[in-house]
């Protein structure tokens, strides 16, 4: 079965589970991801976190429901599992610009429709990608747990800020990592902005971050054009095209975004990706 129909038939449990939660287990077993990963790949693709999509669809259903029923808006709000009517309330009103009794009583609201994967030709597109095995390194940076996506250039502002760039970069090769890594909780990741160690002692000396990463195989592709652009564009391109053509998944070690020199601004800035692989 192809990626994209496995992503489909994901989102189609998710969607008839909006009253009853999804089990982890399912998710698992149809979309050949941990839940936290499949997260990650629904954010690569929709530009959504998966906690948005699900909350979207509770509220646009429960609004449908209120519009086509008599049922009292506390009967709605726990079946979308809200704790309290007011809880309900606010993100309903915040979501649809209504609240649930206006809703019921004529007012329009928002929909957010089902999402499907559907496929896109786009004429033999090519990226450069290697397989690589890389033996153990160790990276020595700031680390963030639990973020988002939005505040990796907060933790880099925040490591320059604390540490000379001079001495981070003499730490190792200078080579610098943005590193994503032990995804839990789905919607959010652990996060590294470092360079590589080749003294990790000294690095801790200097009151820095350490990972050790162990050795992995990577399929490494190199990336052009401005950042983050490329990053999502190739990140998109490994999960839809690459590694299922090729019978590989993301194996759920550190992955890492791989910066190269230059303007990454420029159309012509050039950096890597290493996505850690297995069969699947």
């Amino acid at each position: 079965m192809s990626f994209m129909e496995d992503f489909n038939r994901t989102v189609d449990y998710i969607d008839a589970s909006l009253c009853t939660g999804a089990d982890e287990r399912e998710l698992r077993r149809l979309s050949g991801y941990s839940p936290a990963m499949f997260s990650r790949v629904f954010s690569i693709f929709t530009g959504l976190t998966l906690q948005e999509y699900i909350r979207g669809r509770k509220l646009t259903e429960a609004a449908f429901d209120l519009r086509s029923s008599g049922e009292r808006v506390i009967d709605v709000a726990l079946r979308y599992g809200f704790g309290s009517p007011d809880s309900f309330t606010a993100a309903f009103k915040e979501f649809h610009g209504r609240t649930p009794s206006e809703v019921r009583d004529g007012k329009p609201f928002r929909v957010m429709s089902k999402l499907r994967l559907a496929l896109s030709v786009k004429g033999g597109e090519e990226m450069r990608v290697s397989i690589q095995r890389k033996p153990g390194f160790t990276v020595a940076g700031l680390m963030r747990k639990g973020i988002g996506s939005s505040e990796c250039t907060a933790t880099w502002k925040a490591l320059h800020k604390s540490w000379n760039y001079k001495k981070l970069s003499a730490l190792g090769n200078g080579q610098s990592y943005g590193m994503c890594f032990d995804v839990e909780d789905p919607g959010i990741f652990n996060y590294l902005a470092g360079y590589d160690a080749a003294d990790g002692a000294a690095a801790r000396e200097l009151g820095l971050d350490v990972y050790e990463v162990s050795e992995n195989e990577y399929a490494v592709v190199t990336l052009e054009g401005p950042v983050p652009e490329c990053i999502h564009h190739g990140w998109r391109f490994m999960m839809e095209s690459f590694l299922p053509e090729h019978g590989y998944r993301h194996s759920g070690a550190p992955d890492f975004e791989v910066y190269g020199s230059g303007d990454m601004y420029a159309r012509d800035y050039e950096m890597e990706l290493w996505v850690p692989i297995e069969k699947a």
